[in-house]
């Protein structure tokens, strides 16, 4: 069957403006309903915002960290979720003791965490990671809290996406444990 050319400019027409009618209907529904479509993820400014709302005004322990890490490839130097996690706790008011400091520590947070490859799509690479935690108090010995988060990391180098992910997973372990520490 063989169509005229001016039959086909008809229909390409009308393809057309079908595709450019549903293009505006569906982004009228993305702009007025985006928000509802995809899970909203917060910032680290508003998760220690977050965070800070849930300490309120308790009167905050010394807490040290220590949480050894590994990760299943290229050997990586220096602890990310450690270092994350100690992070946050200063941003949030807490005091953090270590081996040099004079302060004894009411709370000692200690764990493991590592990071492995995921796969690489074009230069990105994904790695994902797992952080397991104790909260133990110093006073009693007690193990007070446990938990564990995993995440995923993307760089474009491997070691990068590796601290990428461990970071990201001690963010969303700090949501929960940091209100926890407070009496």
């Amino acid at each position: 069957m063989k169509f005229s050319s001016d039959l086909m400019d008809a229909i390409l027409s009308f393809v057309d403006t079908a595709h450019q009618k549903l293009a505006e209907k569906i982004a009228a529904v993305v702009a007025e309903k985006g928000s509802t479509l995809v899970a909203k993820v917060l910032t680290r400014e508003e998760r220690i915002a977050k965070i800070k709302q849930a300490l309120g005004d308790k009167k905050l322990p010394v807490v040290s960290v220590k949480i050894g890490e590994r990760h299943y490839g290229p050997h990586i130097i220096d602890p990310a979720a450690e270092t994350e996690l100690t992070i946050l706790l200063q941003q949030c008011g807490f005091k953090v003791a270590d081996g040099d400091t004079k302060e004894k520590p009411d709370l000692e947070i200690s764990g493991e965490a590592f990071s492995a490859y995921g796969m690489q799509k074009g230069n990105l690479i994904s790695c994902k990671s797992r952080i397991e935690i104790k909260v133990r108090g110093t006073a009693s010995e007690k193990i007070l809290f446990v938990d564990r988060q995993t995440s995923v990391g993307v760089d474009i180098a491997e070691q990068t996406a590796a601290k990428t992910a461990l970071e990201n997973a001690a963010d969303l372990l700090a949501e929960r444990l940091l209100p926890k520490l407070v009496k």
